[in-house]
C-alpha cells in the first residue's frame, strides 16, 4: 500500500482498477458491449500502465442496487493507450466473472479493507490495487481468470 508518498511508483501497482456505474455494467453483462478499453483521467498514472498488468472492473452503486457493487470483471492491460481523445483510453482484455466479488467482502477482509476504491470511491480512473491487495483478490477469486 502506498503510504507517505503523493505519487505512485511502478512497484506500488499490483493491478489497475477501473470503475463503472451499474447502468454501464448492464450493457457489459448482457454482452452487447465488449470491454476492450476504459477511459482514464489524463494523469501520470496512465504512463505507469504497461502490457500484461492485472486489471479489474469495479461496479459502483449503493448497497441495495440491482447490481452488487464490487469486482465483476478481471483481466489484463494490453498496453495500448489511445491518447487521441479528451481522456486517454487504456486497452484492456477482460473476462466477466461468474459472480461478483462484493464490495462488502472486500471491505470486511483486512487484506483488502484499504483498497483505494474503498477509501476514495469518487476517484477518477484508474485506481490502484497494491501487490498485497492483488494477492488477496486473486485468492478470493480462486485464481486469476
Amino acid at each position: 500500500m502506498v503510504t507517505g508518498r503523493a505519487r505512485l511508483a511502478a512497484a506500488d501497482v499490483g493491478a489497475w482498477l477501473f470503475t463503472c456505474n451499474p447502468g454501464e455494467f448492464r450493457e457489459l453483462r448482457e454482452g452487447t458491449v465488449a470491454v476492450t478499453g476504459w477511459c482514464a483521467h489524463p494523469s501520470y498514472r496512465v504512463g505507469l500502465v504497461v502490457p500484461g498488468q492485472p486489471a479489474v472492473l469495479w461496479v459502483s452503486g449503493s448497497s441495495g442496487s440491482a447490481v452488487t457493487p464490487g469486482i465483476w470483471m478481471a483481466g489484463r492491460t494490453t498496453g495500448e493507450v489511445d491518447r487521441n481523445r479528451d481522456r486517454p483510453r487504456i486497452g484492456l482484455a477482460m473476462t466477466l466473472l461468474p459472480e461478483a466479488l462484493p464490495r462488502e467482502v472486500l471491505r470486511a477482509d483486512p487484506r483488502t479493507a484499504r483498497l483505494e476504491v474503498l477509501r476514495a470511491p469518487q476517484m477518477s480512473n484508474p485506481s490502484v490495487v497494491s501487490p498485497g491487495e492483488l494477492a488477496a483478490i486473486e485468492e478470493l477469486l480462486g485464481g486469476w481468470p
